[in-house]
């Protein structure tokens, strides 16, 4: 038997269950009320902030029994190109609802990966289908979505969740897997503060670590290693390797904020001599700003080049 994925297993089934995005929840229960007032939605953050799941239960509480008929996810990064917006998405948003379903719900996922072409034609698309159909854009760089296509769209930025709100996920998965024998509260503790507000990753690791009988406290410490490495590499004035090794965490899809924030830990809790810790200190809160306008492979190479 096919073990069932924990990401999947305790994916939130209602808006009530969505942790760490109230202003979203709050709308998106308003909608649920009155659906005719729901807007094109774009959300964007980094990965594992619930972006996806929360498009989901919006759909599924919006539609109802008509889910089935009036509900297309497709994923942007995959399907990327001009011609499945005019063919593939013109097709599904054209073609008249099911049901009692208010309009057909189309969620675009990971849309930062798709073609500006092929954005500027679903831009059109967004205007000519609007009595019959409503987007959900997700992306995790919002700056690769164009600005006509954002204006068109209610922006929801889903931050990274705090401890508190993770505790109170990963405590609940901890209990219902029968796991509170083998974890103590300190261990998911010091774990949690090791994810940096991604979920998804603290669900899947736990799940791992469950799997194999890892100890939590290991797993915490697995964590953080592939940045001790970057720092070492760093202090020992290896440019190319440190940069690569950034650019393996970027194909790994850990973001570039998650990358400061371990990186600064790491050099805080170092005994790099104080001048040089100062000055990485302040590099890497510049770099935390600049991810802002920057691309991730443009800033790690700004980043690691002040820092070596």
């Amino acid at each position: 038997m096919q073990t069932l994925l924990w990401t999947e297993k305790y994916r939130p089934k209602t808006l009530g269950e969505i942790a760490g995005q109230d202003g979203f929840v709050q709308d998106a229960q308003r909608w649920v009320s009155s659906p005719e007032n729901m807007p094109n939605l774009l959300l964007f953050g980094l990965a594992g902030t619930g972006k996806t799941s929360a498009a989901l239960v919006l759909a599924h509480e919006i539609l109802k029994d008509d889910e089935a008929d009036n509900f297309t996810e497709i994923n942007a990064s995959d399907d990327r190109k001009l011609e499945v917006v005019r063919t593939r998405i013109k097709e599904i948003a054209s073609t008249r609802r099911m049901g009692d379903a208010p309009y057909k719900i189309i969620l675009l996922d990971e849309m930062d990966g798709m073609t500006r072409d092929a954005q500027n034609s679903l831009k059109r698309l967004m205007e000519r289908y609007s009595e019959n159909c409503r987007f959900i854009i997700t992306c995790n760089d919002v700056h690769k979505i164009i600005s006509p296509l954002q204006s068109r769209c209610a922006n929801y930025r889903f931050k990274l969740l705090d401890n508190k709100s993770m505790s109170a996920v990963l405590s609940n998965i901890v209990s219902e897997e029968q796991l509170s024998e083998n974890i103590t509260m300190s261990e998911l503790t010091l774990f949690i503060e090791g994810l940096d507000g991604d979920l998804r990753r603290g669900i899947t690791e736990l799940q791992a670590a469950a799997a194999s009988g890892i100890s939590l406290g290991s797993l915490t410490t697995k964590l953080l290693q592939p940045y001790d490495n970057l720092l070492q590499k760093i202090v020992d004035k290896k440019y190319d390797d440190s940069l690569n090794e950034v650019h393996d965490m970027l194909k790994q899809s850990v973001d570039m904020n998650t990358v400061c924030i371990n990186l600064h830990d790491c050099v805080v809790e170092s005994d790099i001599e104080h001048d040089r810790k100062f000055k990485m200190l302040r590099v890497i809160g510049e770099a935390e700003w600049r991810s802002a306008s920057m691309t991730p492979k443009v800033l790690a190479s700004w980043m690691i080049g002040q820092m070596v």
